[in-house]
């Protein structure tokens, strides 16, 4: 099954960088990066040992450039005619879920890559926390991860990378801004039990523990759970076309 996936996964990192998206994708997640981080984040006006004008509005920057990264991985099969030739190889088709999802998340190392020579400059000029920006990194990729996992599996449902990408833009930034404190609250459930059920579901709770150096187990556990959840479904959809 290793080498299965590692197939699946060169081949879709290859067309990436074959074609123009995978450079049109880095240059504008470090654009957008950077420009918020310098003028809307106020780095020069915060105290960003931690380099918290960056992190902070990564969700929402990701939430843009992910479905551009996911989009054409399951639809464009569809729309080209392929995914019935890719379905008939002797491939297990959780070794083709599996290899589409870590080329998407490989193309968001890469973009996180990219924002390093921020962390090193920081390290010229100031003292950095550099234990809290490492951990701001585990932040962004597990988030990269989620995203990318629910990307997949919205591209599995469409058969035009355009509907893909809208659908995987709206569904992301639902995710960033969610709070179900109302929610619970018509439930009826006592004030303790509404903090703890909101906050469990609360992505940006979770992030914003991760950003601050207090990463717990539960952080790690939810996000983990959304990548695991969202692969379970993006298999069971392609094996419901394939039957």
């Amino acid at each position: 099954m290793t080498k299965q996936w590692q197939t699946i996964f060169k081949k879709e990192t290859l067309a990436f960088f074959e074609g123009m998206q995978a450079w049109v994708i880095l240059s504008a997640y470090i654009v957008l990066s950077m420009f918020i981080t310098f003028f809307i984040g106020g780095f020069f006006s915060l105290n960003n040992a931690g380099l918290f004008s960056y992190f902070y509005f990564q969700p929402y920057i990701l939430a843009f450039i992910i479905p551009a990264v996911t989009m054409r991985l399951w639809s464009e099969e569809r729309k080209t005619g392929t995914l019935e030739f890719l379905l008939t190889q002797p491939i297990p088709l959780l070794s083709i879920v599996l290899g589409k999802f870590l080329s998407s998340w490989f193309m968001c190392l890469c973009m996180f890559l990219l924002s390093t020579p921020l962390w090193l400059g920081l390290n010229l000029d100031f003292e950095a926390d550099n234990l809290n920006i490492l951990s701001g990194y585990i932040g962004i990729i597990l988030v990269a991860g989620s995203f990318c996992a629910l990307g997949c599996l919205i591209s599995s449902f469409c058969s035009s990378p355009a509907v893909s990408y809208l659908l995987s833009l709206g569904i992301l930034l639902f995710f960033c801004m969610a709070d179900f404190t109302s929610a619970f609250q018509k439930l009826h459930f006592s004030p303790i039990v509404e903090n703890k059920l909101s906050s469990m579901l609360n992505l940006e709770y979770h992030y914003q523990d991760i950003i601050t150096g207090q990463i717990g187990t539960d952080n790690i556990v939810f996000f983990v759970l959304i990548i695991i959840l969202s692969l379970g479904l993006n298999t069971l959809s392609i094996e419901y076309k394939r039957n």
